[in-house]
This record gives C-alpha cells, structure tokens and sequence, in this order.
C-alpha cells in the first residue's frame, strides 16, 4: 500500500504569511483567518493597515493560498487556473481572480521544509456558502441551472495544463483503491472495492460515447456561494481536469444529496433531485440514455472516492476536521443508494 500519510500540505506559520504579504505584494498588518482546507493551506486577509506597492486591496479581502507541493510543481497547471478564471470572469462567473504581485506574477514559488510550494493570492468572494443553507426546491433548480451554465462556459475552454492526472478526478477513483486499508472494517473495504470495479467496468469502460472537456470536478457544498437565496459564485478551482463533461453533473448531485442528509432522517425521496436535473438540461441539454443510466454508478464512485481521501487525508493531520467532512454522511448515503434499485433511482432523477 502506499504511504498514505506522506505530507503534500504546506507547512507554514503566521509570520511568514505575513512576509510574503508585505515583500510580494505590499500588504501589511492584516487579520489572518486559516480557512477549511485538504492539501493545501488558505489564509484569509482583511483589514490591511497599509499598502507599500502600487497594488489594490480589494473591498472585501483576498485569500491567499500556499499550494501542495504536488501541484506546485505542474507549472502548465499554474497558468491553466489563472488563464481560467479570466475566462469565467469574462463571462460573468464569479470566482477568485489572482491578485498579481509586485513582480506582475499571478504566483511565485517558496521553499518550506525543502518543498516547493506554489502562492497564489485571489480577490475574496464574499457572500455564504451553500453548505450552511437548508435546500429547498427552487435553490435545488438554481444549482442545477448554474451547473449546466457552467458546463457550456467551460466547454468554450481548454488548456494543457488541465490534461492531467489528478487523484480526485472522478475519472481516476479506482486508483483510491491502493489506499482503501485506511478503514478498519472489513465490510467498509469491501463496500468500497465493490462501487469502484463496478464504476471501472460500467462507466470507464463504457465511456467511448462519452463527451469530454474542462470540468470543475469539485462542486460541492463549500465551493457554493449564496449571495440573496441565490447562487453568486463558485469558489477553489484545484481539481479542475479536462474530463467525461457529465462527472461535474454527478459530482455536484452526488454532494447535493449528501448535503441533505445532514438531517437524520433524510431520504432520497425527500431531496429535491428532479428540480436539479430539469434546470441542467433546460440550461445546457437533456441526458442521453447512457449518461441516465450510469449516474447511480457515479454518484456512489465519488463518495467512495471522497471517503478513502478524506480518511487517508486525516492520517496525516488529525486536527484537520474538514477533511473528514465526508465520513459524516457519506456512509449513511452511500447505504440508501446501494439498497435502491438503479431503475428506481432513475425514476427519481427523471419521473
């Protein structure tokens, strides 16, 4: 098995947020906020009591992000995100355009416990995220709508650097099966490697017919931002892959539902499933009978997939509750999935 505890996460103290802050980019004195995180580290910054350089502090704070130091080191990546968020902005996404620094970078690479690491520092997206709000039949239509906008946006869009291989990438889920010893159970093992040969061999397998382009991949709850009962914004645009178009469908639903059944008593049938999917397809285009028909089989790959990294990824820091965000409800969904029938779920996606 490999190491799943090998450190990948920048390891970094306030003081030197604060240098890089002032030498970089002229900002000095700021409140600094650690924000939720997996493998990177995210600071947020307001308040600044000055500005040495000729740089803007934007109205309502920055974030500035320490990347891991897997993906510091993919510099094609680096561009791709930023070259991306100008072309959302341009057609009118809200997400976390770069702050460039004195040097006129949109990043610049640091040497912490002899890793490099990438630093970037974005425009801070205010508003709530969608996780902390109860979801009702129209915000589930607004997401849904929002998520087939966003599909259509991204198609517009293609870079090398999002031609890559990426452990969370929906794609690659199966290769989370090197660390499924992480759980103790041996029926949580085997739940696991039951889904994801099965999502190998029906999905990927299957997956000629399949259109592809630049997805998000990472759709959840946190990444959501409300502004007014509506969606305004997306946020974190790390996973971004050139991958199958419809895993950003499954991986947004798959969260949706997962987010639901926070409440103790949630049922599938209770959650606002078809109000989504009508709104995608009246946004971007009706499923075709395939993409219906693997979308239990996504959907179950991606908790997997989120259980096994969340797990491997608390080994590593124990005082990192977010990464265990999934373990909360992830099996209880993961359960009521696998004790439905596909066509019966169907039903729910479409009827």
């Amino acid at each position: 098995m490999s190491d799943p505890t090998e450190n990948i996460c920048p390891e970094i103290n306030k003081d030197q947020v604060e240098d890089i802050l002032k030498n970089d980019y002229g900002f000095i004195n700021g409140k600094i906020q650690e924000l939720d995180g997996y493998d990177d580290k995210n600071y947020y910054i307001t308040d600044v009591e000055n500005c040495i350089e000729k740089i803007e502090f934007p109205a309502d704070g920055i974030v500035i992000k320490f990347i891991n130091s897997i993906d510091s080191k993919n510099l094609l990546l680096l561009d791709a995100q930023t070259k991306l968020t100008q072309h959302l902005e341009r057609y009118g996404i809200h997400c976390p355009i770069p702050v460039f620094n004195k040097y006129g970078e949109s990043y610049r690479s640091i040497i912490l416990n002899d890793k490099k690491h990438a630093v970037k520092v974005y425009k801070y997206i205010k508003g709530e995220t969608m996780n902390k709000i109860k979801i009702n039949s129209e915000l589930s239509a607004n997401f849904g709508f929002y998520v087939g906008n966003l599909t259509s946006i991204l198609k517009k869009f293609d870079h090398d650097g999002f031609h890559r291989s990426h452990l969370w990438a929906l794609e690659k889920c199966p290769e989370v099966l090197k660390f499924v010893d992480v759980f103790d159970q041996e029926k949580q093992r085997q739940t696991i490697t039951t889904v994801l040969n099965k999502f190998q061999f029906n999905v990927l397998l299957k997956a000629d017919s399949l259109e592809k382009s630049v997805i998000h991949e990472d759709l959840n709850m946190n990444n959501i931002i409300i502004k007014d009962n509506k969606i305004f914004g997306i946020i974190d645009i790390g996973d971004v892959v050139y991958s199958f178009t419809i895993f950003d469908f499954a991986v947004a639903l798959s969260y949706l539902i997962m987010h639901e059944f926070k409440e103790n008593n949630a049922k599938l049938s209770d959650i606002q499933i078809k109000s989504f999917v009508e709104a995608y397809e009246k946004q971007y285009r009706n499923l075709n009978d395939f993409e219906v028909s693997i979308i239990h089989t996504c959907i179950c790959a991606r908790i997997c997939q989120s259980l096994v990294l969340g797990k491997k990824s608390s080994l590593r820091d124990l005082s990192n509750n977010y990464v265990l965000s999934t373990q909360k409800n992830g099996w209880r969904v993961l359960e009521e999935l696998m004790n439905i029938e596909e066509d019966k779920f169907v039903m729910l996606l479409k009827n």
